[in-house]
């Protein structure tokens, strides 16, 4: 079994170029990486066009005031995360204990600002460039999964332009550095399905950053293990290593918490009943008004096809906020939505009858299901799309499940790029001009701080 486990490249797992013949890997920190450097530089193309794309609207909407305000739509925060990255002073914000080391994210934005740029517009890049990454490991996951090179572009072209994507790629919150987190994630372990021994250390990596940005994110990575070891080596072994993992993950996630946090630890060992209050009043005690017909609607939906807007009522300063709740669609995204509905139930059934796929969907079905039911305990005043992040590149990656099985049909294969490539073209005829009108709505609100 371990000379089984550490052979180079299974066959069923190489990348094949054009011609036939097997890619020889990639390195990856010191492992084989299952990707030919066609594909590194496919990857980087991908990062390169959609950063220029999420700039462009990023930048727009940092030129408004929307980034000074609290939950002018979906309930975000952007302003608290300005100042995380960029502002100085005032002292940086930490954020609370469920985002807990995203301050060491802060020299990121320290490259924009010292172009010149607003803090705004550098925190603004920051989130842009975890969107373009999020579209660049996208096209390698796809490619991993053993999805040929013009389906995988066309399936990556049709995530870069859908809803969740666009609009946590532009706005500064924690939304889009989990995206890009959790898109990890699941490509090491997809990497690692025929071999646990593959980027062993860079799991930890993700973990860390999945934990560091949104706390709950973090059971992704222990599915993921889970789900690599009990394929190669079965339960008992997979209950051993996911142990191991999460000691060696603890032992550095406490190192860098106390990094970030040692002022707050030191004032919780003191007073240790008043921080479990503190962290326990954090959770909203109103009723759960979204049940789970409006988190499905919402997260296999309006995640990916936007809705026109539901102005929702506030109780405080702020008269109402722009959020995704209700089935009211542009003639577009009429058309748009059974459309990826019916695409994305083909691919799901796919991807559960695929030999080796149907392991890597079981791992996101796993995931999905954990976030739905978060989804369904930790709400507030209705809001539910505000989570869409944590669960938009599992969603997808089950839809694209159809495609690793055309790799020996022309004809099937050029059929199924054209359809996805028109679903990409449908969706973004709905989903981009929303985002630009967004970048601009905001021109025109009082900023707070004149």
């Amino acid at each position: 079994m371990a000379n089984s486990l550490r052979q180079t490249t299974p066959p069923q797992f190489q990348t094949v170029e054009s011609g036939g013949t097997p890619a020889k890997p990639a390195a990856g920190w010191g492992i084989s990486f299952p990707l030919a450097a066609t594909d590194l530089a496919i990857m980087a193309a991908w990062f390169l066009a959609a950063w220029a794309v999420y700039a462009g609207f990023g930048l727009r909407l940092a030129r408004g005031v929307y980034f000074d305000y609290y939950n002018l739509a979906f309930d975000f925060d952007p302003p608290r995360y300005v100042q995380t990255f960029a502002l100085s002073p005032p002292p940086p914000d930490p954020q609370g204990f469920r985002h807990p080391l995203i301050l060491l994210l802060r020299p990121l934005a320290w490259p924009f600002l010292s172009m010149g740029l607003t803090p705004k517009a550098a925190a603004a890049l920051v989130i842009v460039t975890f969107g373009a990454g999020t579209v660049s490991l996208c096209s390698a996951f796809l490619r991993v999964a053993g999805v040929g090179r013009p389906e995988a572009a066309a399936l990556t072209l049709l995530f870069t332009v859908t809803g969740t994507q666009l609009f946590t790629s532009i706005i500064v919150e924690t939304y889009g550095i989990a995206g890009f987190s959790i898109v990890l994630i699941w490509l090491i372990a997809l990497t690692r399905l025929d071999d646990p021994t593959r980027l062993s250390r860079l799991r930890y990596v993700a973990a860390i950053l999945a934990f560091g940005v949104t706390i709950t994110n973090v059971a992704q990575s222990f599915l993921a293990e889970l789900l690599v070891w009990y394929r190669n080596q079965g339960l008992r072994a997979a209950i051993k290593n996911i142990i191991v993992f999460g000691l060696v993950f603890s032992f550095f996630a406490v190192i860098l918490a106390i990094v970030v946090w040692y002022a707050e630890l030191l004032a919780a060992a003191r007073d240790p009943i008043l921080a479990l209050k503190q962290i326990y009043w954090m959770r909203s005690n109103q009723p759960r008004e979204a049940g789970i017909g409006q988190l499905l609607l919402t997260y296999f939906g309006f995640s990916f096809v936007a809705p026109e807007y539901t102005w929702v009522p506030l109780a405080d300063e702020l008269p109402i906020m722009r959020d995704f709740r209700n089935i009211i669609f542009s003639p577009v995204g009429q058309l748009a939505m059974p459309l990826w509905l019916g695409f994305w139930m083909v691919g799901a059934v796919a991807a559960a009858c695929h030999k080796r796929y149907r392991w890597i969907a079981l791992g996101l079905l796993c995931s999905i299901i954990f976030n739905l039911i978060v989804a369904m305990d930790f709400q507030f005043r209705g809001s539910v799309y505000i989570y869409a992040s944590h669960l938009h590149f599992p969603i997808f990656a089950l839809g694209a499940g159809l495609a690793p099985w055309l790799g020996r049909t022309a004809r099937a294969r050029w059929a199924y790029v054209a359809a996805v490539f028109l679903l990409a073209v449908i969706i973004g005829c709905n989903n981009l001009p929303l985002l630009a009108d967004f970048t601009r709505d905001f021109d025109m609100v009082p900023s707070p701080f004149k």
